[in-house]
């Protein structure tokens, strides 16, 4: 059963957000989830990391954003046959360096889902699947060749990439860089690449660089993995 209700005490709200809005790199999650546990401390703690989890994943339509920025770390989050949330950390191997361009134009991530096909072949399907069960493999193990190999998609990039000027381009240049894979940001348009400690400078260097000749300017982050996930005191 829900906790009885309370009444929401008198508070003052500061946000100081360094999530880019429609870049598709979860600003909505982070809301979502700061929003729940904000109220879940004022209110004692009621609700367990699951329960919120299920929460965030009601309002924001689905877990791929809101139960990593909850929990940390790399996450699967699936449904059963129940409408259970059931959770699953993946390891991150230390040798994989997350590296984004994030360029400053919005995308609507309804104009991402609108280039979406109805529907998708069975092998297009199979071929994700497959490829998703080893990029599982190459995250916890640090496999480049692997990890290179699982980052191709049928589903939503060879659609989504239209929206996003000079995609081709920034991707071949990412791989030439030493980069294992480009790929976009949730529903774009920031891109993001996968590589090694090793090749991170080049990366870091080559990134998102086409889009200098179109005028659209740009920022370059070198990311890391939050293995905490959200944390909230009273203060």
């Amino acid at each position: 059963l829900p906790p009885p209700k309370k009444p929401p005490p008198p508070i003052h709200i500061d946000i100081d957000l360094h999530v880019p809005l429609s870049r598709g790199l979860g600003s909505s999650s982070t809301a979502i989830v700061g929003g729940l546990v904000g109220a879940n401390l004022l209110a004692g703690n009621p609700l367990s990391s699951n329960q919120i989890a299920a929460l965030a994943t009601d309002i924001e339509g689905h877990p791929d954003n809101v139960v990593p920025a909850l929990l940390g770390g790399c996450r699967l989050a699936v449904h059963d046959k129940n409408a259970q949330l059931n959770l699953c950390a993946i390891p991150w191997h230390d040798a994989i360096i997350p590296v984004v361009a994030i360029p400053d134009f919005e995308l609507a991530t309804a104009d991402a889902r609108r280039v979406l096909p109805d529907s998708y072949s069975r092998a297009d399907a199979i071929f994700n699947a497959a490829h998703l069960a080893l990029l599982t493999q190459a995250l916890a193990t640090g496999d480049g060749a692997w990890l290179k190999t699982a980052l191709c998609d049928r589903i939503h990039q060879p659609y989504r990439k239209t929206l996003i000027p000079h995609y081709d381009d920034i991707y071949d240049q990412a791989l030439a860089a030493g980069a294992w894979g480009l790929v976009i940001s949730g529903a774009g348009p920031t891109l993001l690449a996968l590589t090694s400690p090793e090749s991170v400078a080049s990366v870091r260097q080559t990134l998102g660089r086409p889009w200098e000749s179109a005028n659209i300017p740009y920022s370059v982050h070198t990311l890391a993995i939050d293995p905490k996930g959200t944390q909230a005191q009273l203060t």
